[in-house]
């Protein structure tokens, strides 16, 4: 069997350059994952379970915030700079983003105003915390570095710069947050600290993607030049971004709702529940970065039988080399959590159920992305409505009786509600299955 996937990566052009361009962005993605996983670690070992709850809070309320500030352009702009790239069109790659940012910066900057004079609503009124106020009024100040953070990453994948982009999305803010914690751990263990470390860390590293997306854009030396509208992007951005708040709320739902009935503690010691059980699908992250683009090819060059290659070849490249890191945390969930402090223990139980989610999640395969880059994006948002309603309807059902638990639980049926209909979705469109199979046909 390995003979014969050596052949294939010596003979099979196209696989070859998954399996690269999959291996450096999950070398990336692994310091990320590191990163993350130590700034996690020293917030609760130094700072406290509840200064992790607080940053969690801070961040999933920028998350919301930040999803209507993109408008979902960030993936529209993925689709579009990938095909002008392909046709070395710089000044269209340039004059499509301009576009967007007309678009993003005003309403982020609004955004803002919302955010900050919503504060003390948001801190009494829903998460019965009047003492988050002052911080969720700093977090107002964020939303566009974050916003135009996450623009300047998917943009820079659109040019085919996967392991900048994997960078700058999923490591830059965790490594330089980490070594500001380190540094203040010898200077300041007020509980607050960390999130204003992630602050900072989120500014740095907007302004230095957007320096990186200008020099892989030649942008200094292009002129912005391009066919389509700002009404047309947001005619091809609405569906994703439909479906990238539904995604949202089933990635933070469990977070904000968990808030409203227990203590930052809590909230802490499930989002670091959450962050464990990610490591098995870091492999879908890496091979999800390079897979986009190459998608979005395939489809405008009419190439189902490529389409159908890449499908294949990337769920196979995903679910093996997840699974020994799902082995392991099952075989020793004892000892990583040990790894958080002694408030950690105990919720082992609540860990093997989000590690069956993620599980079922990278045997799915990357079907979802499969829908939004060959024009399929109105099914993909149906597909996010029904999942998120799916999650957040346990979550209230949920979360009052049985806490992390329920949180755990709402988390997992929302995932697999999503993968089950993206797979029967491309089956129904495209003809193949999408999920892992050993089967060569």
């Amino acid at each position: 069997m390995f003979r014969k996937a050596f052949q294939k990566f010596k003979q099979d052009s196209s696989f070859k350059e998954t399996i690269l361009t999959s291996f450096y962005s999950l070398a990336i993605r692994v310091v990320g994952m590191f990163t993350g996983f130590l700034a996690t670690v020293i917030t609760t070992r130094f700072y406290g379970a509840d200064a992790l709850g607080i940053v969690s809070i801070c961040i999933a309320l920028l998350s919301f915030s930040v999803i209507v500030g993109k408008l979902g352009f960030d993936v529209s702009l993925v689709r579009f700079i990938s095909e002008f790239k392909s046709k070395k069109n710089y000044d269209a790659v340039k004059g499509i983003f301009l576009k967007a940012l007309k678009v993003m910066v005003p309403l982020s900057l609004l955004i803002t105003i919302l955010l900050f004079m919503f504060s003390d609503f948001l801190a009494v009124s829903v998460f019965h915390k009047p003492h988050l106020e002052k911080v969720i009024r700093y977090a107002s100040f964020f939303v566009l570095p974050i916003v135009l953070m996450l623009v300047n990453s998917e943009s820079i994948r659109g040019l085919k710069k996967i392991n900048a982009y994997t960078f700058y999305q999923t490591t830059a803010v965790s490594t330089l947050a980490t070594i500001l914690l380190i540094l203040f751990v010898f200077i300041d263990r007020g509980n607050r600290i960390p999130v204003y470390i992630q602050f900072v860390s989120i500014t740095i590293v907007s302004v230095l993607s957007l320096v990186s997306f200008f020099r892989f854009s030649f942008f200094s030396t292009s002129k912005a030049a391009v066919d389509l509208t700002v009404r047309d992007l947001i005619r091809t951005s609405s569906p994703f971004f439909l479906t990238t708040v539904m995604q949202l709320l089933m990635s933070w739902a469990g977070t904000l709702i968990l808030a409203a009935y227990v203590p930052e503690s809590e909230v802490g010691i499930y989002n670091a529940l959450v962050r464990i059980s990610t490591f098995t699908n870091i492999t879908i992250l890496a091979v999800n970065s390079g897979m986009m683009p190459k998608f979005a090819i395939a489809h405008a060059a009419g190439n189902s039988n490529e389409l159908k290659q890449l499908a294949r070849n990337s769920v196979r490249i995903i679910f093996l080399s997840a699974l020994p890191i799902f082995i392991l945390l099952m075989a020793f969930p004892g000892f990583v959590l040990q790894l958080f402090g002694k408030d950690f223990s105990g919720h082992e139980t609540a860990l093997y159920i989000l590690l069956f989610g993620q599980l079922f999640v990278v045997f799915a395969g990357l079907g979802s992305q499969i829908l939004n880059m060959t024009d399929r994006q109105h099914l993909m948002r149906n597909i996010s409505i029904v999942s998120a309603f799916a999650n957040i309807l346990f979550c209230f059902l949920l979360i009052p009786a049985y806490g992390i638990i329920g949180a755990c639980i709402a988390q997992v049926i929302g995932m697999v509600a999503w993968n089950v209909m993206c797979i029967l979705t491309v089956h129904s469109k495209f003809g193949f299955w999408a999920f892992f199979s050993f089967s060569k046909k």
